[in-house]
């Protein structure tokens, strides 16, 4: 186990940079926070940078004396180039790179589900699986976990690399009975990537125990998530679903495949 008296957290005004900062706040930890947006008054033990990512002066500070950087940040536009190239690119490398400079240990970089989104949901996907992004963003993040690994490989900066499904409160349509994580699973996770005593450079689903799961966390086992959670606890028992539910349920990457869906139908039924 590395330490974690000292943690920066990039995307701290989302979603899951909030519910990250919460979980993470101990009275014994500084948290280090950066966005672009606005996060509220700093606690205590906290310490604020309202900056993108592609200050790279701005992403040193924030990763300086850090043990661990938790790199939230991105920009969820589908397929807007522009921002993709901006944030998830340019901003990742800045993480990557301050991190290796001030001698951080691990980053647990948010990688997505996006990153399989065209394989079929039929297709059981490890993470060893050669990436099939639906989309620039899906796309954004196979460079992100590619930087990983050669952040590992070259410069022995340890990563794991969350690939996140459905993140939120509960599960909202019958897509997510597949891709829903929960936020205690997804706490979990975050526990178990700061906790494993060795991840080199580790890609795992974020995902929580769901029935029939499209995702296999096998390769992964060594960081000890054990996901507690299952959306068919928050949801009715399936029904028959209509045509265009049934589309969102082709690829894994739902919606983000609808151009591919559009353009091949004889294909995604053979």
């Amino acid at each position: 186990m590395i330490a974690s008296n000292i943690v920066a957290i990039t995307g701290a005004a989302g979603y899951l940079g909030r519910l990250t900062r919460r979980h993470l706040s101990r009275p014994s930890r500084q948290l280090k926070l950066l966005d672009i947006a606005d996060m509220g008054p700093a606690g205590e033990r906290e310490t604020l940078i309202r900056s993108s990512l592609t200050d790279a002066d701005a992403v040193a500070r924030l990763v300086t004396d850090a043990d661990v950087v938790v790199h939230l940040a991105a920009d969820l536009s589908v397929d807007d180039w522009a921002g993709v190239l901006a944030s998830n690119l340019e901003g990742t490398y800045n993480v990557y790179e301050a991190a290796r400079a001030a001698g951080v240990k691990r980053i647990v970089f948010a990688s997505s589900h996006h990153i399989a989104g065209m394989y079929p949901s039929r297709v059981v996907t490890d993470t060893l699986a050669p990436h099939r992004p639906d989309s620039l963003y899906g796309l954004s993040k196979g460079f992100g976990e590619d930087l990983g690994q050669y952040y590992w490989d070259k410069f022995g900066l340890e990563s794991v690399a969350l690939r996140i499904g459905s993140a939120r409160p509960a599960p909202i349509d019958p897509r997510e009975r597949y891709t829903w994580l929960s936020e205690p699973d997804y706490c979990r996770l975050i526990d178990a990537c700061l906790t494993a005593p060795r991840v080199g450079f580790t890609p795992v689903w974020g995902v929580s125990a769901n029935d029939g799961v499209w995702w296999d966390n096998r390769h992964a086992a060594h960081l000890g998530f054990a996901p507690q959670d299952n959306a068919g606890d928050h949801m009715p028992a399936p029904a028959p679903l209509d045509a265009a539910a049934e589309r969102l349920l082709v690829y894994q990457g739902g919606k983000r495949s609808l151009y591919r869906l559009a353009e091949s139908a004889d294909e995604r039924l053979a």
